[in-house]
């Protein structure tokens, strides 16, 4: 224990030493301002416990105290305050093996992190446990990295809320920065309540309007909105890029009977016209995903809905997802006005008006999901490549297909898609490119 806490002291010097000097300017170094908005220093210290004027005591303090670009670095411990970053900067955990650094929020503020600057943020390491409207957000042209952080929705409210959102950016003629999030190696779980399910209708990650974006190798759970939402802008237009690889979703059980994946617009935005076409633009990877339902919940009525830009839905394995239509003599899986029950659904419904979608679905795992593995849209007129996909079985997929697996199913005006040939064993997991 002595030897721990001599490490700790002599690391600490050293940072304190670090931070005051910088070998590069050789002219004499003048106090550091600890005013918010001040020139502040390269790195803080934050430790709840700590005596010392030159290390912080809340977050927002170490945030106020550091210079743009600057780390803070904060020590375990619980922090009973909503944070606003207001500069770029990096906001790290250290000292793990002490335990973890835990941003609680008392009462239910509205955004327990709010970004509220466009130049670059780093978030990794922290454990966000909140009960309000959001864990993290940021609106406009933000630039924000969350690695290694938990977000945790304790007994969130019944609306629509999110643990993370990063939208509401237009880019306009004199301001073409667009918006940029990165969310890795993180945890997400939508619902730690009291409450019997169904999910209060909280989403895992919903992002959109001109941002490119990089969701990759994360755990989302218990939402009763989708797991990951990629909104289109609410004037159908902008550019949205954004791949989503090798996350692990299960119980993402969406109150509007959706998808685990929902690519397109919000309940609400006016729907295409002639007056308000679709003018976006940009590219939605979905990558070797694993999607579940491992509760058997009803309210899933895909794993992917693709209904706007185009991309690749491939090497994602989809288990189960799509629950039968009568089980023990009750309606489970219906659709919703977004597209019918499908692990994967792509197009667009007549009513909703959207022009077809140009992606590949290859590669895939898609397994003991009733009604439909594939299911393609009305408004899908030209033949997708949908081969060297597994559907459960050897003998292929059944409907459009002359196997017992999981089904295509074409609506009346779509184009049957390409489905030969198709794997006989899993394949999402390897490096196969071709079957």
């Amino acid at each position: 224990m002595n030897a721990h806490r001599a490490r700790f002291a002599v690391w600490f010097a050293v940072l304190t030493v670090a931070g005051c000097r910088d070998s590069s300017d050789p002219a004499p170094i003048g106090a550091p301002s600890f005013a918010a908005g001040g020139v502040g220093r390269p790195s803080v210290l934050v430790n709840a416990n700590a005596n010392d004027n030159g290390t912080a005591k809340t977050i927002q303090e170490g945030i106020d105290m550091v210079a743009e670009g600057g780390k803070v670095l904060v020590v375990p411990g619980a922090y009973a305050e909503a944070l606003v970053i207001n500069k770029g900067l990096t906001l790290e955990a250290v000292g793990s093996e002490s335990g973890p650094v835990i941003v609680a929020p008392p009462g239910a503020p509205e955004i327990a992190v709010r970004i509220a600057t466009n130049d670059p943020v780093t978030i990794r390491g922290i454990n966000v446990q909140y009960t309000g409207m959001a864990g993290i957000r940021g609106d406009g042209p933000v630039d924000v990295t969350i690695e290694r952080a938990t977000l945790l929705a304790v007994n969130p409210p019944l609306g629509a809320t999110a643990l993370v959102s990063v939208r509401r950016n237009v880019v306009t003629q004199t301001q073409r920065k667009r918006a940029r999030l990165v969310v890795r190696h993180s945890m997400l779980d939508g619902t730690i309540t009291d409450r019997p399910a169904p999910f209060p209708q909280i989403f895992g990650l919903i992002l959109g309007t001109d941002v490119d974006a990089v969701l990759e190798e994360n755990v989302i759970r218990r939402t009763g909105g989708a797991c990951i939402f990629v909104v289109m802008r609410d004037d159908l237009g902008g550019e949205t890029n954004v791949d989503i690889v090798g996350n692990d979703l299960d119980e993402c059980h969406p109150l509007a009977r959706a998808g685990s994946i929902v690519v397109g617009t919000l309940a609400g935005v006016p729907l295409p016209s002639l007056t308000h076409p679709v003018t976006a633009t940009g590219n939605v990877n979905i990558v070797g995903n694993t999607i579940r339902n491992s509760s058997g919940s009803c309210l899933a009525t895909s794993a992917i809905l693709y209904e706007a830009f185009t991309g690749r839905i491939e090497r994602n394995r989809i288990f189960s997802v799509v629950q039968p239509s009568e089980r023990d003599g009750t309606s489970c899986a219906t659709g919703s006005p977004r597209g019918l029950p499908g692990a994967i659904w792509v197009g667009s419904l007549p009513a909703r008006g959207f022009p077809p979608v140009s992606v590949t679905v290859r590669f895939n795992d898609i397994e003991g999901n009733a009604q439909a593995g594939l299911r393609v849209a009305p408004n899908m007129t030209g033949a997708m490549n949908a081969t060297c996909n597994w559907w459960g079985l050897p003998s292929g997929p059944s409907g459009a297909g002359p196997g017992t697996g999981d089904a295509i199913v074409v609506e009346t005006g779509a184009a049957t898609p390409m489905f030969t040939p198709w794997a006989t064993t899993p394949i999402a997991g390897t490096d196969a490119t071709s079957c």
